[in-house]
């Protein structure tokens, strides 16, 4: 498979559909669709996340990347901002902020270096920067996402580990060649990378040009093994590297250093990918799939157009005014689909916090038995790694496991609204109260019979995917809980050998931290949830309406085409009596004359 050849043949397709539908069927309710979905292939990237833990060369890597030293590299640790950076030819940065203001600045070093680890800034005030600068690279539509470094990788923000990795087409993961994957590295891949699917990851062995020569072939062989074994795969591809001559290469166009590098396998990989990858593949199934669903609404307006023509204009006529009719009360079925959908609504968060509890509940339990049992030395561990690994691995499942029953709750209502405003135009709504209500769907006009051209929706992303649930946990979830520094008396009981009785404090502090942060995901998915079932409302009724404007204007379309044919009839017919009275005067001349 070619992505770039079968994106563009499949946009030149969807180019051509939409000219003929303008020319046929210039109000159909497909028009506001094949246009967001030619905008989405259009503004199609490929996002490559490049990932590791700090003075690993991430940063000196993506310039090598980029040909161009234009990312800070020289400050230890560099990165403290997420940096996506995109093709342009005016070199700038947008800085966008978590309140959404963006603040446009000329591109320079000098300037990305105010965002460094090391720079006098709050990195939670910032969401992500964007960089605009023109390279080989991103001209074929890739989106090069650089992340912070940090001591320990399971301390990123939520928002890479959630937002931009189940969003990668490719993650490059960096890890030195002589010290190949760390415990908290390992921790990570198995927790974040092997999650999402491991062909999408790509491993670097960085810092080649540090192993001498003749330990080279061990040094590899070690690395990719130990890989191998964390990932429980066998003959996984690493490639290894020196970010530092790649750079040096690229910018004095070395190709020799640029050659004995490594990078050119690396961007040979990532080519091939792109083109044939899983992801890639992904992508055209959904830009196929949305296609599919417009192809299918407009064979029901096609049909709905052929079957009025076979109708009289009184019938046409009729079914215009049940129409306006059915417009003119759409405020009262507005109201009675925002009161079910307030109870649906309910319904969902009611389930949703259920589980919530029960999980609370059982992390507590599990939290307390942990320190219980511990009988260690380490207690500082144990305070500051253990327990806040634990209880972030927990958390992660309970979003991973549960956002997929909230998808789909979510899902099953967007398809009872859509098919209840079909109903509603033929009989009515109707709405059974209880726990276990549907909409009812009956109608015999195809055109109200449509899917939703949403594609979020249908493509069962209509919350972004897990992963967007995920990101509710906001900001810096994911940190040590109970730290050494926020709890001082442990340090004397440490030192005073007092373990028994430090553990209930520790419990108590563990558990007032579990409470604060279910706390928080509760409100967060309270209003997720009500913000999703707005989106749903939203979506159906604007989905519907274009329904409805698309039969009015076939309706009057035919309308009009019969009343010129009765018009041109009658204009015919009326001709023809005026030279029928016209022969038959000169007729009776002639007859006069006769005689």
């Amino acid at each position: 498979m070619n992505y770039s050849l079968e994106k563009d043949n499949l946009y030149k397709k969807i180019v051509e559909l939409q000219e003929t539908v303008l020319n046929l069927l210039p109000e159909s309710s497909q028009c506001k669709t094949i246009q967001q979905l030619k905008e989405d292939i259009t503004n199609d990237y490929y996002t490559v996340v490049v990932v590791g833990e700090f003075k690993h060369g991430k940063s000196t890597f993506i310039n090598a990347l980029l040909g161009k030293d234009i990312m800070p590299r020289d400050v230890t640790p560099t990165t403290a901002t997420i940096n996506a950076i995109f093709q342009s030819n005016k070199n700038e940065i947008h800085i966008v902020k978590t309140n959404g203001d963006v603040e446009k600045k000329e591109l320079s070093l000098e300037e990305l270096k105010n965002y460094t680890a090391e720079a006098d800034f709050d990195p939670d005030d910032i969401q992500f920067i964007k960089v605009f600068t023109d390279s080989k690279l991103i001209k074929e539509g890739v989106v090069l996402v650089d992340t912070p470094g940090v001591n320990d990788l399971n301390e990123h923000r939520s928002s890479i580990t959630y937002q931009f990795i189940p969003r990668a087409d490719v993650v490059l993961f960096l890890t030195p060649m002589t010290s190949a994957i760390k415990k908290t590295e390992k921790l990570f891949i198995e927790e974040n990378l092997l999650k999402n699917g491991l062909d999408r990851t790509i491993f670097i062995g960085n810092f080649s040009d540090s192993v001498e020569d003749d330990e080279y072939d061990e040094v590899y062989e070690f690395m990719k093994r130990r890989i191998e074994n964390v990932t429980g795969f066998p003959n996984v591809p690493v490639y290894p590297l020196s970010a530092k001559e790649a750079l040096q290469g690229k910018v004095r166009n070395d190709k020799e250093l640029i050659e004995y590098s490594g990078i050119l396998e690396i961007e040979e990989e990532l080519k091939r990918r792109m083109e044939s990858g899983v992801q890639s593949k992904e992508k055209l199934e959904r830009f196929h799939f949305r296609l599919e669903v417009i192809a299918g609404n407009l064979q029901k307006e096609i049909e709905t157009a052929l079957h009025l023509t076979n109708q009289s204009i009184e019938e046409l006529q009729e079914h215009l005014q049940s129409v306006r009719n059915f417009l003119d009360n759409q405020s009262a079925w507005e109201v009675q689909i925002q009161n079910y959908l307030y109870e649906q609504e309910d319904d969902i968060k009611f389930m949703t916090y259920k589980s919530l509890n029960y999980f609370g509940e059982k992390l507590k339990e599990d939290i307390k038995a942990k320190v219980e049992l511990f009988q260690g030395a380490d207690i500082k561990n144990l305070v500051e790694s253990q327990i806040p690994v634990s209880i972030k691995s927990q958390f992660k499942n309970w979003v991973d496991q549960y956002g997929e029953h909230i998808q789909s709750l979510l899902m099953k209502l967007h398809n009872e609204v859509e098919k209840g405003l079909s109903s509603s135009f033929n009989q009515r709504i109707q709405m059974n109260h209880s726990r276990q209500s549907q909409l009812s769907y009956e109608t015999d006009i195809p055109v109200l019979n449509m899917t939703s051209g949403n594609a979020n929706v249908k493509a069962g992303l209509i919350m972004g995917g897990v992963s967007t649930v995920a990101i509710l946990l906001g900001g810096p979830f994911f940190i040590p809980l109970v730290g050494m520094a926020g709890m001082p008396f442990l340090s004397q009981k440490v030192a005073e050998k007092q373990l028994q009785n430090l553990k209930p404090e520790l419990l108590l502090a563990v558990e007032g931290q579990i409470n604060v942060l279910l706390e928080e995901l509760h409100r967060n998915l309270d209003t997720f949830i009500h913000n999703q079932v707005n989106t749903i409302k939203n979506d159906a009724l604007d989905h519907f309406n274009r329904a409805i404007q698309s039969y009015e204007h076939l309706l009057n379309e035919e309308m009009n085409k019969k009343q010129d044919e009765t018009n041109k009839v009658v204009t015919y017919q009326k001709e023809l009596k005026e030279l029928s009275i016209m022969l038959e005067g000169h007729f009776k001349k002639i007859d006069a004359g006769v005689k």
